[in-house]
């Protein structure tokens, strides 16, 4: 059936119809005049042209996995700390701050790590803090803050090892000679600990109030059972 021919009898049965449909017509599907269904046209193969594949390069690929991160103080007094290759996705300013506190000899909690002289949230990922500016080499601003006095680290001077250290003495049952420094609940009540532990759990959560929360509650806890 050509397209007019289905017209003429399209019109047609439209003239024995009313102008209107009343509100409660039912049209039966079975009084249909029986036709062949139409089907559209196939699409030449492919139909559709395939989406270019982005451009990888071995320099993008090395420039997102590794990342060399200089950390700059902001004052001359202290020292400026490099380190190189390091995957900003897994690195956070937590870390930083850490490896600055342990390579310059401050306390943690006496740093604040700064991007383009702003603070930078503890649990902020690097990749996050950069952005579109991740590149080879990235720069850190480093904030001490008043009170954190450097304490040098001094190597022993050196001398003949003991009898004792040779395990040599007091037979064979019995051990080195004891540790040095803090130990048990000696270095529980430091407040180095708990900036420690609160470190460690903001790491985790990467969250800095559930932290500092966490933190609370462990030492009030802490501090209940002396």
């Amino acid at each position: 059936m050509s397209e007019l021919t289905f017209c003429k009898s399209f019109l047609t049965a439209l003239d024995s119809r009313p102008i209107k449909l009343s509100s409660d017509h039912i049209a039966d599907a079975r009084q249909y005049p029986a036709q062949g269904a139409y089907t559209l046209p196939r699409l030449p193969h492919p139909p559709h042209p395939r989406a270019p594949r982005p451009k990888t390069t071995t320099s993008t690929s090395n420039a997102s996995n590794t990342l060399t991160i200089t950390l700059k103080p902001m004052k001359p007094s202290h020292p400026t700390s490099s380190l190189p290759a390091l995957d900003p996705t897994k690195t956070s300013i937590y870390d930083l701050k850490t490896h600055y506190a342990t390579h310059a000899s401050l306390s943690a909690a006496k740093i604040k790590i700064l991007y383009k002289k702003k603070p930078v949230t503890d649990s902020k990922i690097v990749a996050e803090v950069v952005g579109q500016d991740l590149g080879g080499e990235v720069e850190f601003g480093v904030m001490v803050m008043a009170g954190a006095a450097a304490t040098p680290v001094t190597s022993p001077p050196a001398a003949a090892p003991s009898e004792a250290e040779k395990g040599l003495a007091g037979g064979h049952g019995e051990g080195g000679p004891a540790a040095q420094g803090p130990s048990g609940k000696d270095v529980v009540a430091t407040e180095e600990f708990w900036e420690d532990l609160k470190g460690f759990i903001l790491q985790r959560t990467r969250d800095e109030a559930e932290a500092e929360r966490l933190g609370g509650i462990f030492r009030s806890a802490w501090e209940s059972s002396k």
